[in-house]
This record gives C-alpha cells, structure tokens and sequence, in this order.
C-alpha cells in the first residue's frame, strides 16, 4: 500500500509540475508597435457622409426580384460623388449588376494583391417597427453622438470606412506598391451568391492570387466574457457553415373531437423535442482551441493554467462553455428550431405539420453528417428529413493561418490605433462574404475596427442600429494604417 501511495503522490506531483511549467512557458502575443498615422479625420464630416449613404434602402431579399436595383445604383452614384480622388484614382467595375470592385494598381506587379471587402446590402426593417426606432431606420440622423440607421453597423460603417482612408491616402499622395481591391457585394445578407462569388470568380478568370482578404465578421468586444479585463480584438480565422432541415409529418387530417393517439402536431413535436435533447458533441478545436490559447497568455492564475493545459483541463472547460450559448456555440454544431408549422383551425387535425431546424456547424462538421445525426436522432419513418434549399446550404470555412505577415500586420495595426485591446483568433458564428474568397486566397480574416459592447450587438438586424461618431474615425485610422504596412513602400 505504501508503494501505491507513493506513486500515486510522484504522478500527482509529476502532474503539478507539468501543469506549472506549461502556465509560465506561454508566452504573450503582445507586440511593441509604433504610433499610428497622426493625420487627422474629421468625424463629424465622415458621420455626415455616412449618414447620407444609410438613406439609400440597399435592401437584399432571398427573392432577387425584390431587390431594388435602382437603389443600389443610386447608392453608386453617391458614392462617386462623395470620394472624388478614389473614382479618379482607382479602377472601377460594377460586378454582377449591383456590385463594385475598385482596383487600385500597385506600382511592384511581382506582389500579390491585397483585397478588403465590406457589403453595401442591408437587412429588411420588421415589419410593423419602424415607428418604434428612434429614429427613421433609413433617416439618415446624425443625433447624440451617433449616426443613426440600417446599416450603421451591419455593415456600411465598413463601406465608408475603407472609402474615407484612400480618400486620405490618395490626398496625402500615398501610391501603393502592391495592388490593393476594395470589394463591395450587394447581397452578403442572402448569401453573397451573386456577389461576392461574382468577383471571386473574376477575379480567379484573371488569375489574381490574394495576399490576404480582409472583411467584416470580427469587432472589438468591449465587455468580454469572465476572466477578460482587457478589449479583445477578435480577427475571425474561420467561420461556421450552415444548414437548414425540414421535418415534415403528413397524416389523414380530421376532426379534432375523434384524434388519433398521435398527431402530426404530435409527432413532429417529439422530433424537434429530441433533437434539442440531443445536440451533436462538444469539442476543443480548430479556430476556438487557437483563440484560448493565445488569450491565456494574458490572463491571470487559474484561467492562464487552464487554457494552457488543456490537454488536462479540456473537458472541465467544455462543460463550462456549454452553460453559456455564446461560449457553447464555438464548441459544437448548434442545433435552432427556428418555425414550425401546421394547422388552419383549432378543431381541425392538419393533414401536414413542418418545423425548420437552423444548424450553424462547427469547423469539421459538414451539412452531410448534421443530415445523419438528424436521422439517426429523430429514427421515426413517419418524419420526413430533408436539407432545406434555402439559404444554400455550406459546410464550415477552412481555418485560416495565423503565422502570415499579412496577419502580423493585421494584428499590429489593430495594436496601433487600439493600444488597450488585446487581439486573438477567434470562429465567426455567423456567415461573410469572406468565404467565396477561398479560391484566390488561403488568409482569410474577418475584422471590423469597431467597438461593440452588448448593447451594440443586439442593435445589428435589431431596432436602433447606430454607430459611435467617435469610433468612425478609429475606424479610418485603423483602415489607413493597414494599407500603409501591407501595401506601402518596403512591403513584400
């Protein structure tokens, strides 16, 4: 018994140890940067500015004949109206109808290309809410330190900001040497099917190989999660893919006062019941395993010990993030009864009852093993499961490298004009233009200069979307100092 006592003490010991050296032997990301460009911005011109393009109802509808296409283009005319350096200095195309690519020529052609990409489309107001807003959703109102409206944040606060710093850049006489695309899709809100793909693949046709692409899908966190004293600047390295499933029950229909022992309300009630009970598994990987471990280089005992084992503590922290949705979503394959359906009359058995299930899948899932777990979850004949068409089902994102120059620039220009923010990878949840990129570049990133509290975030697709004026100029800083590091003099 004494021998089992002390080996159990030496493996306990060992285990102590190790734990200990692995905490003191991650090292911190943090980087010595130089200060920003110290050209001023004129926020209040650049809210004046943007608040003019929010009066213009871009709206994207999955039914593309609903889209306004004179909108859009009056949208374009403003916008060359407004930068007049940017429309003479740089190559304009307009893309698949509604889109634009801007090119502005690099003077070194043995440099691949920078490409930064925003969307002009908007999401569709509620119905029934506008009155609600504080101000009009497409009013246009600079008010109380925000510019106020659809599109604010989501995302024509990126539109603008890309535009304002080559507008100061090119009066500042910046050339740069390698060739910079701005790119603007017009429907990322249903997809970026017709969009974003369209310029990829002109893009591609040309044979253009992509330094690095920069989008939307990141922010700054201004109240992080537990631990975290510090902003995080999160830059998306991948993001989740999606997928819809119908469940659909049929029966004989009737009247109510002689029902079967089972509806079909009944039935498809049990499938969307069981597939909540059973959501696919947790894991520690990928993107979110890079994000933990970078960020535990900045915290204090015990979290530091934690994520830099978590080889040991993995499973420990696993049950952790599952009690909160937005930590659990960046462990697993989320499963979202989002409607269900069925019925005409409350006497009247329906004759066919349908519910939708959202998946949003984790990096390694694909929408074909979210199918089978379906499947093998519900096991019921009398279920109909079928991947719904629209939107478009996609697997996840690839995971995007993190040891690139394009990404140490990334990280230092975030440094640059937000000092007190500490920048990690980070899994978008959502969907971006980002994605259709793939085939003309291998680093994908997706950050947007914006500070974004949990107010904020409810804002976007919300009611009161509104923009900081004092983050706009931030915003340019940030995009002016990116462009000057990767695209300037002594790059390549």
């Amino acid at each position: 018994m004494k021998r089992v006592l002390l080996g159990l003490a030496a493996v306990l010991l060992l285990l102590v140890g190790t734990v200990v050296l692995r905490t003191l032997s991650i090292e911190s990301m943090r980087v010595a940067v130089d200060p920003a460009d110290a050209a001023p911005v004129d926020v209040a011109a650049v809210a004046r500015r943007m608040a003019g393009g929010i009066r213009f109802e871009t709206v994207s509808y999955y039914e593309y004949g609903r889209f306004d296409a004179g909108e859009f283009r009056r949208f374009h005319d403003y916008l060359r109206e407004t930068y007049p350096a940017v429309h003479a200095g740089l190559e304009l195309e307009t893309v698949a109808g509604l889109s634009l690519l801007y090119t502005w020529r690099g003077s070194r052609p043995d440099l691949d290309p920078a490409l930064l990409a925003a969307h002009l489309d908007v999401v569709p107001v509620e119905t029934g809410t506008a009155e609600e807003w504080t101000h009009p959703p497409f009013g246009g109102f600079v008010d109380d330190g925000y510019v106020w409206g659809r599109g604010a944040m989501d995302d024509k606060c990126g539109v603008f900001g890309l535009l304002e710093a080559v507008e100061s850049l090119l009066q500042q006489g910046f050339r740069p040497e390698r060739t910079v695309y701005l790119a603007f899709g017009h429907d990322e809100e249903v997809g970026g099917d017709r969009g974003a793909t369209s310029i990829a693949d002109l893009l591609a046709s040309r044979g253009v190989r992509v330094e690095y692409v920069l989008d939307e899908g990141g922010a700054i966190a201004v109240d992080p999660i537990p631990g975290w004293e510090a902003r995080l600047a999160l830059i998306g390295i991948a993001e989740k893919g999606s997928a819809t499933v119908d469940l659909v029950v049929e029966s004989p229909g009737g009247h109510s006062s002689t029902p079967p022992r089972e509806t079909a309300v009944g039935i498809l009630s049990e499938a969307v019941a069981v597939l909540q009970r059973r959501p696919m598994p947790s894991r520690i990987d990928g993107a979110t395993k890079v994000m933990l471990e970078t960020a535990g280089a900045e915290l204090s005992f015990p979290f530091r010990a934690v994520l830099a084992n978590l080889w040991l503590f993995g499973p420990l922290l696993e049950i952790a993030m599952a009690s909160e949705p937005s930590l659990d979503a960046m462990i697993r394959t989320t499963t979202a009864p989002t409607i269900i359906e069925g019925g005409v009359k409350e006497n009247v058995l329906p004759r066919r009852a349908r519910a939708a299930v959202n998946f949003r899948l984790l990096p390694g899932d694909t929408v074909e093993t979210v199918l089978e777990h379906v499947k093998s979850s519900v096991n019921d004949e009398r279920v109909q499961i079928e991947l719904s068409p629209r939107p478009t089902p996609r697997d996840p994102s690839r995971v995007s490298p993190v040891d690139t120059p394009a990404y140490e620039s990334l990280r230092r220009a975030i440094r640059q004009v937000f000092p007190d923010a500490q920048v990690v990878p980070y899994l978008v949840l959502g969907g971006t233009d980002a994605r259709h990129y793939g085939r003309v570049s291998d680093s994908l990133y997706r950050f947007a200069p914006f500070p974004f509290t949990v107010d904020d975030r409810v804002r976007v697709h919300g009611m009161d979307e509104r923009m900081r004026i004092a983050d706009l100029g931030d915003a340019v800083r940030f995009y002016r100092q990116l462009l000057i590091q990767t695209a300037g003099p002594g790059q390549g």
